[in-house]
């Protein structure tokens, strides 16, 4: 993440990946102040909680054959980590 842009385009990915059919994105002075994306689309189970901040974990992968299957945009948490950089 180097702009805000960049978590804005994190949080919406996250926001499509999770079936939002509404977003509503909203910031101040672009970004630099705070960033609001809210959704109607599913949220984090509370068992992967715990790995929503945590830097290159996912709870989407299983085992290696996961890989394969992958139909996503990012990883669920992957713009909490990132943004947590900023």
């Amino acid at each position: 993440i180097q702009r805000p842009v960049n978590i804005v385009k994190e949080l919406l990915e996250n926001s499509l990946d999770a079936d939002a059919t509404v977003v509503d994105i909203s910031s101040s002075r672009g970004g630099m102040d705070s960033i609001s994306v809210s959704d109607d689309g599913f949220g984090i189970r509370p068992g992967d909680l715990p790995l929503a901040a945590t830097r290159f974990a996912t709870s989407k992968l299983g085992d290696v054959e996961d890989l394969k299957s992958i139909r996503t945009f990012g990883f669920r948490g992957e713009a909490l980590a990132s943004a947590s950089m900023v």
